[in-house]
């Protein structure tokens, strides 16, 4: 009995993984390339209107920061898909370790004023 929920276990797991660092490291590198390349700033708090985190106070550091953010996302999900490939559980176990790392890194750095 134990045998046949491993692989639905694995597979849910791997989903959640894929879907938390997929979508991420999609708006990361998209609030990047918008305000980066695009240069669409309007809307944005920049100059530290309020109490907003220390990288709105310019868009070019928001930009930075949302590229490093997406790229870190990125190698998450390529991790993770490797590790789906592979059919690894000790690299899933490692991905959902970096995963959850990860979340808590982003959640703790948008406090930082």
């Amino acid at each position: 009995m134990e045998k046949s929920k491993s692989p639905l276990m694995f597979w849910l797991i791997s989903g959640i993984i894929l879907t938390i660092t997929g979508l991420l490291a999609f708006i990361n590198l998209e609030e990047w390339y918008v305000i980066g390349i695009l240069n669409r700033t309007v809307g944005y708090p920049f100059g530290g209107e309020g109490t907003t985190p220390y990288y709105y106070k310019t868009p070019e550091l928001y930009a930075l920061v949302s590229l490093i953010w997406g790229l870190l996302f990125t190698g998450a999900f390529v991790f993770a898909v490797l590790a789906i490939i592979q059919k690894n559980k000790t690299r899933m176990v490692a991905a959902l370790g970096s995963t959850v790392f990860l979340l808590a890194m982003l959640f703790v750095h948008g406090l930082i004023e």
